[in-house]
């Protein structure tokens, strides 16, 4: 039978059956078709991971419409503020969408408010997008800092004076919110402040002001005095000291005992006090001439008129006139003066802050456990020996020092375990995540078992006792017009064969066949007696 003869067939059944039988047949295949459908999509959905998170309404709007363009599916969730992707998909999106400069991220648009200013653009309107972009460029950048989530800045732009008396500084106010889980140091802090005072013209330090979330100051604009300074940066160089000992102690004591089995914590005394020490030393010793001056006068000649020194020698001529002194041959004087130079070494020492005058070191480390023979694990404490060896290479990574009065202890104890219901409680999730992943092709091949052997198998087989009942009331229908002998017809074919021969047609042909059969039994009742003795045996 062709596939043309077939389907004229079915559309003949199809036709002849009731509207019952109709609807039986349209739900079962329609409830099939469906099951069908949703197993391989459930079997086949792909998995979902984040593309981005913690967006804003722009940024998330827009990356929407990009994926829609590129027909990638997608999921929102967060309220919005996240967006999932098919796993495979994730990576080439957020490079697709790099290159288009999502998320763009930050308040808004910089500087690029200006790409879309027109001709007619008011310098009222310059001036307050000029505020604007600056506003928005500052707080991006506030927010390319890795302990930064979010930040936002106002700036209040004095107008400008001819008269310099007349003018008033800028200020600026800046909104910080830290990422989950860290906080903004004093340091950085600081830099803020730095950044935006020179990013904006007239703005002084002291006139910004930077506050978080909570509505904790950050910074108020006051200089701090040389004692807060001082004690801030002392804190911040003790905790920075403690930090890196305990991270060398503590690499240390995972390499030999394993991670998760000790707990270094130590804690410094620093000297933050500069000194400055001059010392001069002299050697006797050594002296050399550093200058030498000399000095060589000589005084007297003859004929000069000299006279005793007083009244009598300065009166005039006649009343006391000068007497003659004798003559002499005259007078020289040779004078050296010398300056020596004794020798000096100057020393100048200068003891920069930051030194470590004590430590103070504590260990805790684990033991081993050994089973108990009742399913748990019995706590063994470690030997003396073994914290010994502990403690010396400790000692040697922190830079003990028995001179300075270092202190330093060690102890082994039990570390808090997780409790049994909840390792029982993680392994329970470790194993439904590994039956999940199972369970959706092995689901899949059973509902299309089901689908195939109680719905399909059914409706098929029913079809084809269909096409075998339509054949045959077909040579049935041969046999009452033609004569010939007629085919043997089982039970089941019996309700087929009752609604095909409901028509007109049929009763009339079936009328007249019977009046022949009554007609032939008549005339031949030998024949007649043997085909009903073989319907009994059949039946028997």
């Amino acid at each position: 039978m062709s596939l043309q003869d077939s389907f004229n067939t079915l559309s003949a059944w199809f036709t002849k059956t009731s509207t019952v039988q109709k609807l039986v047949w349209l739900v079962a295949s329609g409830m099939a078709v469906a099951v069908l459908i949703v197993s391989l999509m459930w079997a086949f959905e792909p998995k979902y991971q984040y593309l981005f998170t913690n967006l804003d309404e722009g940024d998330a709007s827009l990356i929407v419409q990009s994926l829609k363009e590129n027909r990638i599916p997608y999921k929102l969730t967060k309220g919005g503020t996240g967006i999932m992707v098919p796993e495979k998909n994730v990576y080439e999106t957020r490079l697709s969408l790099a290159s288009k400069g999502l998320p763009k991220g930050g308040s808004g648009e910089g500087f690029a408010l200006f790409d879309q200013t027109g001709f007619s653009t008011s310098e009222f309107v310059q001036k307050i997008n000029y505020q604007r972009a600056l506003q928005n460029e500052l707080a991006n950048t506030i927010m390319s800092l890795e302990q930064v989530d979010y930040a936002r800045v106002h700036i209040a732009l004095p107008k400008e004076s001819v008269f310099v008396e007349d003018e008033k500084p800028a200020k600026a106010s800046i909104v910080i919110k830290p990422k989950a889980g860290q906080t903004i140091p004093a340091g950085q802090v600081q830099g803020i402040v730095y950044l935006v005072a020179k990013s904006v013209r007239g703005l002084d330090p002291e006139d910004i002001s930077i506050v978080d979330v909570r509505g904790k100051v950050l910074y108020e604009g006051k200089k701090d005095s040389p004692a807060i300074s001082l004690a801030n940066n002392y804190l911040d160089v003790k905790r920075s000291m403690e930090s890196a000992l305990q991270s060398h102690a503590q690499d240390l004591l995972e390499k030999i005992l394993g991670p998760g089995t000790s707990v270094v914590k130590v804690s410094a005394d620093v000297d933050m006090d500069m000194v400055k020490n001059v010392e001069d030393n002299y050697d006797p010793e050594i002296h050399v001439v550093r200058s030498e001056e000399l000095k060589n006068a000589s005084m007297g000649g003859a004929g000069a008129a000299a006279g005793l020194a007083g009244t009598q020698s300065n009166l005039p001529t006649g009343r006391g006139g000068p007497n003659a002194l004798p003559e002499s041959g005259g007078n020289n004087q040779n004078t050296v003066v010398r300056n020596y130079e004794i020798g000096r070494n100057q020393v100048e020492r200068v003891k920069s802050p930051g030194k470590v005058t004590r430590l103070t070191v504590s260990v805790v480390v684990d033991g081993t456990y050994k089973d108990d023979g009742k399913g748990g694990k019995a706590f063994v404490a470690r030997s003396a020996d073994e914290l010994k060896r502990i403690e010396d290479a400790v000692k040697q990574s922190v830079g003990f020092s028995a001179d300075r009065e270092d202190q330093f202890s060690i102890s082994c104890m039990p570390f808090a375990q997780e409790s049994p219901e909840v390792m029982a409680l993680a392994e329970k999730e470790k194993k439904m995540d590994l039956i999940y992943a199972f369970a959706k092709p092995v689901l899949f091949l059973i509902s299309t078992l089901i689908i195939l052997l109680f719905v399909v198998r059914p409706l098929m087989r029913w079809l084809v006792n269909s096409f075998k009942v339509v054949e045959r009331a077909s040579q049935r229908r041969q046999y009452v017009t033609s004569s010939e002998s007629l085919p043997e017809l089982g039970a089941e074919d019996l309700p087929q064969i009752e609604a095909m021969v409901k028509g007109d047609e049929a009763k009339s042909l079936v009328q007249g066949k019977r009046k022949a059969i009554e007609k032939g039994s008549k005339d031949d009742m030998n024949t007649a007696t043997a085909v009903v003795k073989s319907w009994l045996q059949e039946n028997v």
